[in-house]
């Protein structure tokens, strides 16, 4: 395969501190004057179209590989951290963030495929409300606790 644009190299992500693993994805970086990274720095767009789109796709597919090497931290927020930094604006960088996520959703529906798409969210909404009711659990017996002090 042979396009304009070179790709990051592939890599395994799994490093010790989260901010490590996710600095590492070649879109990632931290920049001058903000205190937290910047999660869509690409490369300066081509007049290559398909090249672009080609090089948003590697993007996705380090994401997603991301996401396997790490996934206690799958559903915190990477995904919302990459579009809210992407500008959606910038009619030059489309094809990048255009193969980006077409490539995600392409790998949305392999996974959808292989599970009751309503039954597992339905299992999520119960995953959540137990959550939320075990935090509220214990927060009224530390209220207990520190009364009874």
């Amino acid at each position: 395969m042979h396009h304009a644009q070179t790709f990051p190299r592939r890599r395994r992500y799994k490093l010790r501190s989260l901010e490590q693993q996710e600095a590492l994805l070649p879109f990632v970086r931290f920049c001058p004057g903000r205190t937290y990274a910047h999660y869509w720095q690409m490369p300066a767009p081509s007049k290559d179209a398909p090249a672009d789109a080609a090089y948003g796709r590697e993007c996705a597919a380090h994401l997603l590989q991301w996401l396997k090497d790490n996934r206690e931290y799958v559903g915190k927020g990477l995904l919302s951290r990459v579009a809210r930094d992407i500008d959606f604006d910038d009619r030059g960088g489309r094809y990048q963030w255009m193969g980006f996520f077409n490539y995600l959703e392409i790998m949305m529906l392999l996974g959808a495929d292989r599970v009751r798409v309503y039954r597992h969210v339905d299992s999520q909404h119960q995953l959540y409300l137990a959550l939320g009711q075990r935090f509220n659990l214990e927060a009224r017996f530390r209220r207990i606790r520190l009364r009874n002090r």
